[in-house]
Formats: C-alpha cells, structure tokens, sequence
C-alpha cells in the first residue's frame, strides 16, 4: 500500500515542502529511505521502527520505500521522524487516506516515541496553508512558537501515541478502522494534543521588564550619550573611541533599553530567524524585544556571518532588526571584520555553496567600541606607552573603507571626580525611549508606501530627495566636502544623520547646526588615523 503525508524541511532560512512518502510490498524485508538525505535524516529509519515498536505498534516484515520529496535538495535534520513514522503507518493500513489529509507533521522521535523539539517551527507553520494544510502537529516544546500563527490550527504532541490516537479519532469516528492490524491500542487512552493561545500584550510586557540597567545610571559623557541617542533615532552605525574605563561598554550594553518597540512584521521576522538558528528561549513564543548580540572577539567568519553545514544564520543575521555590539573591535580578526562591508551596505548576506546560493538577512545596527591605541592613551603622549609603529599597527587592524560605512564615530573622555560623584542623574531611559519613539514616528509618516524605515536606509537618490538642506546649510556642506575630502558615501551618510538630528528637533528642514554636528561625528575618526599616518 502507498500513503503520503506532507512535512517540511528548512534551507537557508526559508521553508519548502517535504512530501512524505511510504510504500509497503511483497519482497526481501527491507526499509530504505531515499530523497537527497543527510546521515542524520538517513538514521531515521531506526529511529521510526524503535520509536514504534515502544509504542505499542507492530510492523510485519515486508518490502517498505520511504521518499522525501523533492529529491531537488538536500533533506537535512530530523524534523521529519514524525511524518515518517505516520505516513509508514498509513501505509500499513492503520489509517485511511482521508485521515491523514490537510495535516502538516514535524517532529524529531526518540526511541521510547516521545516527541523532541525541532527548528524553524515558526517559518514552517507560517506557509502550512501554502502548502494546503489547516492543522499542523508540532512538537510540545514548539507549540508557543508555532501558536504565533493564527489562520492555521496548532496542536502539540509529547508523544507518538497521542498523535496515533489524534488520527484514528479523525478517521470517520472509527477509533482503529483496520480490525486486523497488529497495533494494540492502550488500556488508557493517552492524553489529548494541546492547543494554545499567545497573549502578544502581556508576552511584551514580561519581555521589557527592566534588566536593571539604565542610561541614569552613566555619569558624565553627555557627548556618548547623546550620539547613542541619535543612532538609535535613525538606525545609524556608531562608534565609541576612548581610553578604557571611559564607559563605552557601559553605554553600547544600555542602548539595548533605548530601542523602540518592535512590531509585529518585526517579532515575526526576529523569532523566525532565531528559531532556525536554535537560539529561541524554551517556551518563548515570540521576540518582542530587539536583539542585542555580542560576539567575542575570538569569534569566527562562519560564527559571524552565517554559514556552516549545512548553511545557518550567523550573529549578523541574529541581529537582525537589532543591535550588533563589537567591543575592542581592533582585537577582532581583520578578514572577519571585512566581511561586514558588505551586509552594513545590502541588509544581507549571501552564502555561496555547491548545494546553492543561500540569503540571510542582516539588517542591523552596527555599535563598535575601541580604544585608540594597545595601551589606550593614544595620542596623549603624556600617559601613551605605545611606539608610533605601535599605535599605527593597531589603528591599521580597521579599514577605511569599513570606517567609511560607520554613519558616527564619538570621542569617550575620561570621566572627572565631579562628574562620577553628581547627585543629580542624567535622563532614564524611558525618557531618551520617548524622544527615540518620536523621531521613529516622523521618519515612519515619511516613508510611509516606500522601502525604507529609517533615515540609514536612504540611497542616494532618497538622499536628495528627502534630505533637503536651507540655503546656509548647502553652502556650509559645499565648505565641510571640500576641507574634509569626503566621498560621495561620507557624504550621504553625513546627511542622513544630519536628518536624524533635524528629526529629534521637530525640524523638517536640515539646518546648519544640525550639519555641524553631524559633521563632528565623522571628524572624530580622522583625528585618530590622521594623526596616527601623521606620526609615522
């Protein structure tokens, strides 16, 4: 007999359809799976025999075939188990064909039947009904995350025997419609699949309650603080240059409660992308805060930037709609360092491998933090240990043209005894959030029926449409190209965080204090390799 299920199978970070095929005949007693497998989807067939036979079902000895369709691409992972096991059963005869329609099945069996977790639930289940299924089983430690899709019913299974007992109920009313098959049901009937309902409102709320940590809490360093302002407003790259203990650490890690709520196309786009990558909290259904990730600066191309095999997100993509945080960024392996070039410019990232081409978006804002020299003095001869040679090395670990992609770069002073001992704190958090949510406000009316959100997304087209300067402010910006010798990208981004600033004023022209310091965030950056070149 021949019986069919539908599953399905995450590549890159898209899902495709996994028809499940099973056929049992006369012959040698064999079990072949075929279908462009990994090892590990291969090994399913021991699983699904085991994972049976503890279930209570007994399988004669007979010829059986099971096809993972499209033999297209490679079927990796073992998210198919549970539709293996099913569709097998179906073709033994415990199910009729109808029971076993509009039914989506994903889960990884161990070998007493119980159902493991699996990935990618989330962006499976949001194209179930493409795939013209109305129910989907998901593992139980899944069913938060899949619950998120509402115009498809979700059920979760612990077990393999209650999705057996779930299907021979559907069969027409007959709990078991084959009398002569060799499956004996259990004395007690085991525990119904659950269902689940996600409350998005109070899931955000338990997500933002505060981590203990606010931007009242930085003493001094009103310069940082208002350049991390500026950067969250528009989506812009930022990077912090000082001595250490200036507390530039401390502010990148405290820009995670400044970031604007997510909304739902977000949260949906965040979950599905940590879902994929096994990064999903047990139990979290959906993300409703930003990401802020953190590498190590030990960190490798494949961990950064996506890859592996098979192919997986990488921090970059992990990032996505949030906050990827580079502390020492020198430190960091330059070829690494220079394989962001290209996703701070496109939003993404693609992955090149024989088995094809694969795309991980990558839409995040780039915060970096560094001191100026090893020793982090530099160039304060004064207290500076470091040679010229030294200094220009380290300095050097930094491309220009990876700094050129950098929209600000702020100077971190050592903080004085009166400023870490002031009464009076600087603004919360909650208060920056407000001024943050009203400038993302003002850029979301304006680019409202176009591709862009934020002002760091305008080409250079938009750049002139959108940035428009007053008569000051153009003759200012003819002087700043000329003396600072900017290129065309420096230009734009000037302007761009220009309009940032011009945004958090309630301007809707650029004007020239708005150019002047949006200006002296790329002056910064030259200082130090300017001097350094100088030195040399």
């Amino acid at each position: 007999m021949y019986s069919t299920v539908v599953s399905a199978s995450i590549s890159g970070i898209r899902s495709r359809k996994v028809m499940v095929e099973a056929d049992v005949s006369d012959g040698l007693p064999t079990f072949g799976l075929v279908g462009f497998l990994a090892s590990e989807t291969r090994e399913a067939a021991e699983r699904v025999r085991t994972a049976l036979r503890n279930s209570g079902v007994r399988l004669s000895p007979q010829h059986v075939t099971v096809n993972l369709a499209p033999a297209s691409f490679h079927k990796e992972g073992a998210l198919f188990d549970l539709a293996i096991a099913i569709s097998l059963m179906g073709a033994y005869g415990f199910f009729p064909r109808q029971a076993l329609e509009g039914i989506l099945l994903l889960g990884e069996l161990n070998l007493n039947g119980m159902i493991g977790p699996v990935r990618g639930v989330l962006e499976i289940v949001s194209h179930a009904k493409e795939y013209g299924c109305e129910t989907v089983i998901v593992p139980d430690d899944n069913l938060a995350e899949g619950s998120v899709i509402e115009d498809v019913t979700i059920l979760g299974a612990s077990n393999l025997n209650q999705v057996i007992h779930f299907l021979a109920q559907r069969a027409r009313g007959k709990v078991y419609p084959i009398e002569e098959s060799s499956y004996e049901p259990p004395l007690i009937a085991p525990p119904p699949l659950r269902s689940m309902k996600i409350d998005i409102m109070a899931l955000r709320k338990q997500q933002s309650e505060n981590l203990g940590i606010d931007f009242s809490q930085i003493r001094g360093q009103a310069l940082m603080r208002r350049a991390a302002e500026i950067a969250v407003s528009g989506f812009h790259n930022l990077l912090m240059v000082g001595p250490p203990g200036a507390g530039k650490s401390m502010t990148a890690k405290r820009i995670a409660t400044i970031l604007p709520e997510t909304s739902m196309e977000e949260a949906l786009e965040i979950t599905k992308i940590h879902s994929i990558a096994g990064t999903l909290p047990k139990g979290t259904g959906l993300l409703m805060t930003r990401p802020f990730r953190a590498p190590h600066h030990t960190v490798t191309a494949p961990a950064l930037c996506g890859g592996g095999s098979p192919p997986g997100p990488g921090e970059i993509s992990l990032a996505h709609r949030g906050v990827l945080y580079l502390d020492e960024m020198p430190e960091f392996n330059r070829p690494v360092l220079e394989m962001l070039r290209g996703p701070l410019e496109d939003g993404n990232i693609r992955i090149s491998r024989v088995s094809g081409i694969y795309t991980f978006p990558a839409k995040f804002m780039l915060i970096a933090a560094m001191n100026p020299c090893p020793c982090g003095y530099f160039p304060d001869r004064t207290r500076c240990t470091c040679t010229n040679a030294q200094v220009r090395r380290y300095l050097s670990r930094i491309s220009m043209p990876l700094l050129d992609r950098i929209d600000m770069c702020v100077e971190a002073h050592r903080v004085t005894y009166e400023e870490l001992t002031l009464a009076e704190g600087q603004d919360s958090s909650a208060v920056i959030r407000e001024r943050v949510t009203a400038a993302r406000g003002i850029q979301e009316e304006r680019y409202r029926g176009t591709r862009y959100r934020f002002n760091a997304d305008l080409g250079s087209e938009a750049v002139r449409k959108y940035c428009v300067m007053n008569r000051e402010g153009e003759k200012m910006m003819g002087q700043v190209f000329e003396r600072m010798h900017l290129t065309a990208r420096s230009y734009n981004r000037i302007l761009k965080t220009a309009r940032t600033i011009a945004d958090l004023a309630g301007e809707p022209v650029i004007r020239e204090e708005h150019l002047a310091e949006a200006v002296s965030y790329r002056a910064v950056d030259r200082k130090y390799w300017e001097n350094a070149l100088r030195a040399s």
